[in-house]
């Protein structure tokens, strides 16, 4: 195992330990209930690489610890603190449900754009076949990481109005708000199987050979249009991204260390001239994060 095999793999266990941190901070009202949020994002990782090496897509180079002797435990970890940190931002914008939904999403693809092909030039994970998109990754993986924390933002958020007598998403702070063994129980058992549903439903797009490895130029297109709607929210919503606490400004911290963690592993690909390329783009995928842990340093006024 080498030293860069070790670095990378550290990360999963800071981001996990920084999103813990942030989770008995901010969600003081309700503990339990975040700490229920950290766990599921943690299994639903699992499930998700499990499926994903099995099916014989991908597989990952060996650490110290394989979960179900295929997937270094890092990769969980990691899992749950992104999806956790974007949850959190996108909730903090204050956007309309769909938006705040979409925003999440674009937050989480903004940063495999850039950390997926630093990845793979180090073997950290190998994918099977190499595809015909962006830098020989299928576009099979963008689209998952699209639609991975959608369904998981839906499956948690959702809830039965009884008053209306409809099914409703509530956002974090509300869901925290039910200090319900009820809501615990439906988080404990029920939010992965809804969110791998829901994810297994929409991925059965990428079984068509042209979504599975889309032309080269709308990948590029995508990945365009990911930073710049993600880019354009942070800035429009920006005053409600100041901060209250110092705890505030875990989430995009955690994202922000992710991204230039593999800036910096870029820089140690054997074709060095392609490594800096690599580094510089994962630095300008990552612009929206940056924005938003730029916004959330100013404290907010009091009179706000």
């Amino acid at each position: 195992m080498t030293n860069l095999n070790v670095f990378a793999m550290t990360i999963g266990f800071i981001l996990f330990i920084l999103a813990f941190i942030h989770a008995v901070f901010d969600g003081k009202n309700n503990r339990l209930q975040r700490i229920l949020l950290l766990l599921t994002l943690f299994v639903y990782g699992i499930l998700l690489e499990y499926i994903g090496v099995i099916s014989g897509h991908y597989y990952y180079a060996m650490e110290p610890i394989m979960i179900l002797g295929v997937i270094p435990l890092s990769i969980p970890l990691a899992w749950a603190g992104i999806l956790y940190s974007v949850m959190i931002i996108g909730e903090r914008l204050d956007l309309s449900l769909w938006n705040r939904i979409l925003t999440t999403a674009l937050l989480a693809l903004s940063l495999d754009w850039g950390m997926e092909p630093i990845a793979v030039e180090l073997y950290f994970w190998i994918w099977e076949p190499l595809g015909d998109s962006l830098f020989g990754i299928p576009s099979f993986n963008f689209i998952g990481w699209f639609f991975i924390p959608v369904a998981y933002l839906i499956a948690y958020n959702l809830n039965w109005n009884k008053e209306r007598n409809r099914l409703e998403l509530l956002s974090i702070n509300q869901i925290d708000k039910h200090v319900s063994l009820k809501r615990r129980l439906y988080s404990l058992f029920l939010v992965i199987p809804i969110a791998i549903i829901l994810l297994i439903l929409v991925m059965t797009i990428t079984l068509i050979p042209i979504v599975y490895n889309l032309p080269t130029f709308i990948v590029e297109i995508w990945e365009v249009l990911t930073i710049v709607y993600a880019s354009w929210m942070v800035l429009r919503h920006r005053y409600k991204l100041n901060r209250n606490f110092w705890y505030d400004l875990i989430p995009p911290i955690i994202v922000l260390y992710i991204g230039y963690s593999y800036a910096i592993l870029g820089l140690f690909i054997s074709l060095f001239v392609y490594g800096i390329f690599l580094s510089v783009f994962m630095c300008i995928t990552i612009i929206p994060i940056l924005l938003v842990f730029i916004f959330t340093l100013v404290k907010k006024r009091k009179s706000d």
